[in-house]
Parts: structure tokens; C-alpha cells; sequence
């Protein structure tokens, strides 16, 4: 597959060289009497790379500017000086221009987000590429593999891997013995729509309002059996596998730092995505009928202080398993979560929700870079992602939005700008964790960290000094 996927970009990427021969060619001359064609300034293979590069980048999530950032840097060292990028989150455009003028090429990007072992791998690809500067035609191959490498996790463990993540979400945010079973059949449930709708393009299409319709018959057709008599609890940690949450992120920091057509789009999206999944609600509560409006609700007896430590255990677990996090990384990913955790708990306590949003935030950049330096170490952006699980930017946009389309209470409509504006508070730490690691070009606390510790191990065995860069900056 990745030779047939190698052939196609070949072709594709041709055009600039065609273009460039047309242009260097002498119109008036007789044809038998032409110049022979010269050198384009960037080769066709180095072309496809930087292409699919830039795609591959996007779907790991990382916001535009950072995938530029690579991107340039990459053509640097292959000595393509004549290249420019312009990143969309839904395509890659290369323009290649010298004396004779210039030509545009580009590459659509999917909107699926890569798995976690994937994720790894690209990142290694890039330090490799750093390291050797190997022919472009044998990384665009080894990319190609990366990306139509087959899911390593078994049925068994994605449907395991979401109950556990339904499970840890649901102790930090409704730690309750009544919402257990809840959490167990609801996790289930959501993670086979989601299996239905990878096979299904039309159920794909309508996944967030089909499961929002049946999480919400579930819960509130059976709420004393599943939640205890609280089925609105069960919400938010039964579709946490659905909220955007690192989009918005991505899209409010890409708002703040002037991409204004990514952020816009990404913004956009992610509330499309909350609004479908709203009316998802709603409709199942249409269909409920007095059913949903007749729940007498009974308090259930808490699990001990010890159930959001527990709850950021198996968000780690879970969402590793789900994700197909790489071999022995499991670990280091819960560094992260526990490291956001504490800096939302402590936030939360010195200021209310949105001081604890930021410092949660602000704190899982810097720790995800200080993760990367140990020997074996994942990259950077495959032990960050998970952390947007546990801050949930995006669960609080639903539980605003589900009160505006259920209830008639005009006053509800502060919760959906705290919803805003703990989105925008997470955005906001991670762009001060960000300046923090590095600035544009030259890493900040990574010098005085290796000034006071030395090179960390990962740095010692592959020679680079820049570990996941776009990790640090982009989430």
C-alpha cells in the first residue's frame, strides 16, 4: 500500500516539474532545437514528503503555525531554500518559486486524528530526519507506512480502553457508587457506535447526534438502574470519547496568535460538533416524552477523597488503550495527567475553575517537555494529548449547551460562557507553557534545564536538540 500511495504523490508532485520545464523552455526555438530541461529548485521527492508531512503533522494535532514551523525547518536542512508553506487544518499548500517564477501544489488533509503510536512514530521520523537528513523518496516511504499501519489494539481492548476512560472521567467529575453501572454500559455502548461508524460512512456522518439520542435514552430511560436517579450526571463522561476538546484548544490559541482562518475553522467545527451532540440530547429527551421530567433523583453515597486520583489513573489507562498508545509509554502519559491535575486542583482552590483551566494547562506543556528527555521517552505530543481528556474543555460546552436547548431558563446562559471561557483559559496556559519551553526559534527553558542537568538521555542518543518541537508550542 505505501508503494501505491508513493506512486500517486510522484505523479501529483510532477506538475511543479513540468511547470518549471515548460518555463524554461524557449517558446520561439524549433522543437528539435530546445534546451535541454533544466533542474527545478526543490526535487519532486522532496516535494511529496514535505507534503504529506505537513498532513501528517496536522492530523497528530498540532496547531498550523507550528506545522509551518517544521516544515521550513525540514526544507532547510535538505538545502531548499526556494519553498514556502501555507498551512491549513484541512490541507497542505507548497509554493516553489526562483527567477523563473513559481508554482503551487498541495495536499488534502483528513480530519481523522492519528493514533498514539502513530503519533510516536512520526515524531522519531522527524528526529531522524534531523539526525541524517536521509534521501526524501526512503522517508516518504517509511511515512507511508506510518500511516496505513494497522490498528495494533484488539476489539476487545478499544471497547475495555473506553469503559475505563467513561470510568476515570466519571470519578473525577460524578464520583458516585449509583453511577458506576452507568459509566460501564454507556462507555460500551458509545465505543461500538463509534466502531459501527468507521465501517458505515452515513453513520460516521450522524455518529454525535446518534449517540447523544442514545446515551440519552439510556440515562434517562433507566435512571435509577444506571444513574442512580441522576442521568444527567452520566452525560458528559459516556460521550467524553466525542467532545473536541483539543480542537477548540487548538483553535482559540490559533485565534490568539493570528491564524485567523485555522482558528476560525477549528473553532467553528468543535462547536458544530457540541451543537450536534446537544441536539442529539434533546431529541432523545423528545422521545422520552414525561418519561424524562418525572425522575426523582436520590443521592448516592460518595467513593472517598481518593476518587479523582483514581479517576486521572484510568483517563491514563484507558485512553492508552483506546488510542493505541506505543509499548511502555503509559507511564510517562500519566506524569502529564497527574501534573495537570494537581496544577487544575490547586488553580481551582486559590481562584475558582478558570484559574485551575489555566494553570492545568499551563503546567502539562513544560512537564510533557521535561517527559521527552528520558531514555525511551515518548515524543512530546503523544503524552500531552491525553491530558485534554481530563481538562475536558469540551465537556463543559456540552452541559452548556444541553441547558440551553432542555431548559427554558434564560439565566443558563452563563454556563456556556464559562464554557468559553474555560476554553479559552486552558488556550491561554498552554501558550504561556509554550513561551515557557521555547520561544519562535531558540528554546528558553530547554537551555537552562540542559545548563543545570545536562542533555537529557534522548538528546544523548539521537543527537537532537529539539524534542518534539512542536509539541511544546502547538498544544
Amino acid at each position: 500500500m505505501s508503494r501505491g500511495l508513493y506512486g500517486v504523490t510522484r505523479k501529483a508532485a510532477g506538475s511543479v516539474d513540468r511547470w518549471l520545464r515548460r518555463v524554461s523552455a524557449d517558446p520561439s526555438a524549433p522543437a528539435d532545437q530546445a534546451p535541454p530541461p533544466v533542474e527545478p529548485p526543490i526535487s519532486a521527492d522532496l516535494l511529496d514528503l514535505l507534503r504529506h508531512m505537513g498532513v501528517a503533522l496536522i492530523r497528530s494535532g498540532e496547531t498550523t503555525t507550528m506545522v509551518q514551523d517544521i516544515l521550513d525547518d525540514l526544507a532547510h536542512r535538505y538545502d531548499a531554500t526556494e519553498v514556502h508553506f501555507f498551512v491549513l487544518p484541512t490541507g497542505v499548500f507548497v509554493r516553489v518559486q526562483d527567477s523563473r517564477g513559481s508554482a503551487v501544489d498541495l495536499l488534502e488533509a483528513d480530519s481523522d486524528t492519528l493514533r498514539l503510536d502513530q503519533i510516536s512514530a512520526l515524531y522519531k521520523l522527524i528526529d531522524r530526519i534531523k539526525r541524517e537528513v536521509p534521501p526524501p523518496a526512503e522517508v516518504t516511504a517509511e511515512l507511508a507506512e506510518i500511516l496505513t499501519s494497522p490498528q495494533p489494539t484488539p476489539v476487545w481492548r478499544l471497547l475495555v480502553g473506553n469503559v475505563v476512560l467513561t470510568i476515570g472521567l466519571g470519578l473525577m467529575l460524578n464520583p458516585t457508587s449509583t453511577a458506576l453501572l452507568g459509566y460501564i454500559v454507556l462507555g460500551l455502548t458509545v465505543q461500538l457506535l463509534i466502531m459501527g461508524a468507521d465501517r458505515f460512512r452515513l453513520m460516521s456522518t450522524a455518529l454525535p447526534v446518534l449517540a447523544g439520542a442514545v446515551v440519552t435514552l439510556l440515562s434517562f430511560g433507566f435512571p435509577n438502574a444506571l444513574g442512580g436517579g441522576n442521568p444527567s450526571q452520566l452525560l458528559v463522561p459516556s460521550v467524553s470519547s466525542l467532545l473536541p476538546g483539543a480542537m477548540l484548544t487548538n483553535g482559540s490559541i490559533e485565534l490568539a496568535t493570528g491564524s485567523m482562518i485555522a482558528g476560525a475553522s477549528r473553532t467553528i467545527y468543535s462547536f458544530n460538533k457540541l451543537m450536534l451532540l446537544a441536539f442529539g440530547v434533546l431529541a432523545g429527551l423528545q422521545l422520552l416524552g414525561d418519561r424524562a421530567t418525572t425522575i426523582a433523583p436520590h443521592a448516592g453515597h460518595g467513593l472517598g477523597w481518593w476518587t479523582p486520583l483514581l479517576g486521572v489513573l484510568l483517563i491514563g489507562l484507558g485512553h492508552s488503550w483506546r488510542a493505541s498508545a506505543p509499548p511502555k509509554s503509559l507511564p510517562w502519559l500519566l506524569v502529564v495527567l497527574y501534573a495537570a491535575f494537581a496544577g487544575q486542583q490547586v488553580g481551582t482552590h486559590l481562584g475558582g475553575g478558570l484559574l485551575g483551566s489555566f494553570l492545568g494547562g499551563m503546567i502539562a506543556v513544560p512537564v510533557a517537555y521535561l517527559v521527552q528527555r528520558a531514555r525511551n521517552a515518548p515524543p512530546t505530543q503523544a503524552v500531552f494529548l491525553p491530558a485534554f481528556w481530563m481538562l475536558v474543555p469540551g465537556g463543559m460546552g456540552l452541559s452548556g449547551v444541553s441547558e440551553l436547548v432542555t431548559k427554558n431558563d434564560p439565566n443558563s446562559l452563563h454556563i456556556l460562557v464559562t464554557a468559553v471561557l474555560t476554553v479559552l483559559a486552558i488556550a491561554l496556559g498552554v501558550l504561556v507553557g509554550s513561551g515557557l519551553v521555547a520561544s519562535t526559534r531558540q528554546p528558553r527553558l530547554e537551555g537552562m534545564v540542559e545548563e543545570w542537568l545536562g542533555p537529557g538521555e534522548n538528546q544523548r542518543t539521537t543527537g537532537s536538540s529539539e524534542p518534539g518541537s512542536a509539541s511544546q508550542s502547538s498544544q
